[in-house]
């Protein structure tokens, strides 16, 4: 396998429960990789919170979203059909795609 291939399987979500996509059923989902592009168009999922010395990430649900149906390619009723496991399995990888990690912070 070439590393392409691997990229893209490391980018591969097995969801626990299907979608309907663009009239099929779909038991994976593949989020291609983030460019400088869709970050101009769609911000960043997060904000970064500072409360008396300390940092933390606030995650953006509905802009996860919206980058879900950018990397993947699917449409938002598929995102909003989700089991909420895939979903924060796919909030994770585009979370991944910034550094930031959907685990909170401790202090």
């Amino acid at each position: 396998m070439s590393g392409e291939e691997n990229k893209v399987e490391l980018n591969t979500i097995q969801l626990k429960k299907p979608i309907r996509a663009h009239g099929a059923d779909v038991s994976e989902v593949t989020l291609r990789e983030v460019t400088t592009e869709d970050i101009m168009d769609l911000g960043q999922p997060f904000l970064l919170i500072m409360d008396n010395g300390s940092t933390g990430v606030q995650i953006q649900h509905k802009t996860v979203a919206a980058w879900i149906v950018r990397l993947a390619g699917v449409p938002l009723s598929s995102v909003k059909a989700m089991d909420p496991a895939d979903f924060g399995k796919a909030t994770a990888m585009v979370m991944g795609f910034f550094g930031a990690s959907d685990e909170p912070e401790s202090s």
